[in-house]
């Protein structure tokens, strides 16, 4: 067997196989498969944290790529705004008069003063008629055209055309905010690619923000990002979770050059445990959700009781109740829904850094990023999208709770029981960061990273990714 074919035979049953024993209607987008061989060469480790390679990405990345910068309904109004930043660069997204959402660099034109503060006040909404300068109030309307300049006479050599703020390209899909720095880049949607015909059955732009935590990661943001883009190491890292969740039957795929996709079985015990009965599975899974129930739970929440009808399984018997409780917490009917969109973990990608979980559940969304200009820290966001009810008024989003680089996720309750998982995880990052270094290149003998041709393809798919951009 070679080696081709031996990265496309994971343990039995495979997600397909799963998917086809359930019995429903999931949507089109769940059956299809695309794992491509992407090669078996190391990745230089050095880009984990390198100034050089940090320099480069604030160089030839960021600026060049759409990014998600905030949620539409974080800016509803005439006069809201908002400040995204990455890295170096501060862009302040504003919501006009015309109810037209527009980007500009969060610079003023006199003497380079934030117009909106960024740092710790990034992600706060402040809503005013203009954007005024704080330090010698020259001032602009909301379509980012200059309004006033103080004591004009003495500017007289100011064209007052050539001193509009300088803008940035923003779009939106799915209810979020996306920029890109550079005029001339393409439009969103051909970036998105499959992104946007996979989550027609999932409109994110139906949802409200219920839940956002940010926080500092002690790791550069690709090793944040990378404990969510495979679920290898949760027989070491999550061992809690394998009676219910099928870590190495995950399906893996790459959809065109900036999506890529990871969808794992819940409700199914892991291969690498010895057989369980369905009920065992089901309790497991039950027992999981004792944690904590989310946002929009019942003070009084009691944790469920599920029985597995006789020949009937742990998925159909998790399935049902999670279509109940989500009906019962969002005054939304899910009864429609397939097994697999209200169980299973469809994870997506979004080169370089945009996570939405796909399904008709409670969709998750992860955004990484640089912690300003340090390349050993990182911003991870976690956002919950509920559904609400459509003839009704949109909830008003959740306000964002900000972690430090020492707190706890376990301080975020609102995100219910993943909180746990993320602390798990998190343990993990500064070894894999400080791990990266020792020796450097020479004393270990061996200077990259080495990856599972299918199970880390995803890794694969956006270095690859990272290197073309960094390369042209």
């Amino acid at each position: 067997m070679d080696q081709q074919t031996m990265s496309r035979q994971p343990p039995q049953p495979t997600y397909q196989e799963i998917l086809h024993a359930d019995g429903d209607a999931p949507p089109p987008a769940m059956f299809a498969t695309n794992a491509p061989f992407l090669g078996t060469a190391d990745i230089d480790k050095a880009r984990y944290f390198s100034r050089e390679w940090h320099d480069r990405e604030m160089d030839r990345l960021w600026p060049r790529i759409w990014q998600m910068a905030c949620r539409e309904e974080q800016i509803p109004e005439s006069g809201d705004s908002i400040v995204y930043e990455v890295g170096p660069y501060s862009i302040l997204i504003v919501r006009g008069e015309d109810s037209r959402i527009r980007a500009f660099f969060n610079s003023c034109l006199h003497r380079g003063t934030q117009i909106r503060p960024g740092g710790s006040a990034e992600g706060t909404v402040v809503s005013t008629g203009s954007l005024t300068c704080p330090f010698h109030g020259w001032s602009w309307n909301l379509d980012g055209s200059l309004a006033h300049i103080p004591t004009q006479w003495d500017f007289a050599h100011v064209e007052e055309a050539e001193f509009d703020l300088r803008p940035v390209q923003a779009q939106t899909w799915g209810g979020f905010v996306f920029i890109n720095m550079d005029p001339s880049a393409g439009p969103l949607e051909t970036y998105l690619g499959d992104l946007v015909p996979h989550f027609e059955r999932w409109p994110l732009q139906d949802r409200y923000i219920a839940a956002h935590v940010q926080k500092t990661m002690p790791c550069n943001w690709k090793i944040a990002q990378e404990s969510f883009i495979e679920v290898l190491h949760v027989e070491t890292t999550h061992p809690q979770t394998m009676p219910y969740i099928g870590d190495v039957n995950s399906q893996y795929d790459v959809f065109g050059d900036h999506v890529n996709r990871m969808i794992t079985p819940q409700a199914v015990a892991s291969p690498l445990l010895p057989p369980l009965g369905e009920q065992q599975i089901a309790d497991s899974f039950v027992k999981e959700l004792a944690g904590s129930p989310g946002p929009g739970a019942a003070e009084d929440f009691v944790l469920p009781q599920v029985e597995v009808a006789p020949g009937s399984n742990a998925r159909a018997a998790m399935a049902a109740l999670m279509r109940g409780n989500l009906t019962a917490t969002t005054g939304v009917d899910h009864s429609g829904l397939s097994t697999s969109e209200v169980l299973d973990t469809t994870m997506y990608q979004l080169f370089p850094n945009f996570m939405p979980c796909g399904g008709g559940g409670v969709p998750v969304v992860f955004r990484f990023r640089p912690n300003g200009d340090d390349p050993d820290t990182s911003i991870m966001d976690v956002m919950l999208l509920y559904a609400f009810p459509q003839d009704g008024e949109r909830p008003e989003p959740a306000q964002m709770t900000k972690l430090g680089l020492e707190d706890s996720w376990l301080k975020a309750p609102e995100l219910g029981g993943i909180c746990a998982i993320f602390e798990q995880d998190t343990a993990n990052m500064p070894l894999v960061h400080r791990g990266m270094k020792a020796g450097g290149r020479r004393l270990l003998g061996k200077p990259g990273v080495t990856l599972a041709n299918y199970q880390e393809i995803r890794l694969r798919h956006y270095h690859m990714m990272l290197d073309k951009y960094l390369a042209d």
